[in-house]
């Protein structure tokens, strides 16, 4: 479960953007600092503003490692997963001194030129960027394909939601079973529901809303607020030119299919019927 919506927070790409720059963001802190304690150990002197400037290597990462999670997403092939973190390496390699030399040219007296920051880039952070790179590109695939071997499949998960019986109660409180294909449709009867069975109408404590989740969708359409009915007993249906339509079932009802639901409830009926114009 922990790794399910480890993977969730991943998919959205606010909080994956906001995980990565505040980690990141550490990690510059964390580099300025021991440029200070380097700089101490040597009896060197220490820039606040040209460390904090060559520590926005990390900052690099963040939008970068979004691109790489993006297209390892769409990806099962692991030569096409090589690629991946080769060009993020090299792309992050060879922004880095362009960000560099763009950053100290707006904001510094001094401009660091392309080829001194890209090999300082390389000696410094090389092996730092293909550590970063890879446990990432590994730790996000192996999430993925725990989750994908995890979840369920659609078609199972509506399976186990469908009922084909239902427990009714007779006047003299005995309970039935009756089967939900010979159901013709469900009416709202607040605070519970009528059934019109092929027998006769039976009550039951339950919604509409909520009894339609239970319901195979291969076999029932809501057509109203206050109606759902079983596709397999409708015999025809006609415009009232306004949206609405008038369905007959197999027991001569007539019911109203209104304009909100029209356009579900005909799709459907198409689907289980060939039609013709």
């Amino acid at each position: 479960m922990a790794i399910h919506q480890l993977y969730h927070v991943f998919k959205d790409w606010r909080k994956l953007f906001f995980f990565f720059g505040c980690s990141l963001t550490v990690l510059m802190m964390v580099n300025i600092y021991l440029d200070y304690l380097l700089t101490q150990l040597q009896s060197s002197s220490f820039y606040f503003s040209e460390s904090l400037l060559f520590s926005s290597f990390w900052l690099l990462f963040t939008p970068l490692l979004c691109v790489q999670f993006y297209l390892i997403k769409k990806t099962k092939n692991l030569t096409l997963g090589l690629l991946i973190i080769s060009s993020a390496i090299v792309a992050h390699l060879t922004i880095y001194p362009i960000f560099i030399w763009f950053l100290s040219k707006i904001f510094y007296d001094h401009t660091f030129p392309y080829g001194q920051t890209f090999s300082f880039g390389i000696t410094a952070y090389l092996i730092k960027t293909v550590l970063v790179y890879s446990s990432s590109f590994i730790i996000f695939t192996i999430l993925k394909n725990k989750v994908q071997t995890h979840q369920p499949a659609p078609e199972e998960t509506t399976k186990q939601n469908t009922i084909t019986s239902m427990v009714v109660s007779e006047v003299n409180h005995k309970k039935i079973v009756i089967e939900v294909c010979d159901i013709f449709y469900f009416s709202a009867n607040s605070p519970y529901i009528n059934i019109h069975h092929r027998s006769k109408k039976y009550l039951h404590s339950d919604t509409l809303k909520s009894l339609e989740t239970q319901l195979s969708s291969d076999q029932f359409v809501r057509i109203h607020k206050s109606h759902i009915v079983n596709i397999h007993h409708i015999i025809s249906y006609q415009s009232r030119q306004n949206g609405d339509y008038d369905i007959t079932l197999s027991d001569d009802t007539i019911l109203r299919v209104s304009r909100n639901y029209a356009k579900d409830f005909k799709s459907k009926l198409e689907s289980l019927h060939l039609t013709s114009k």
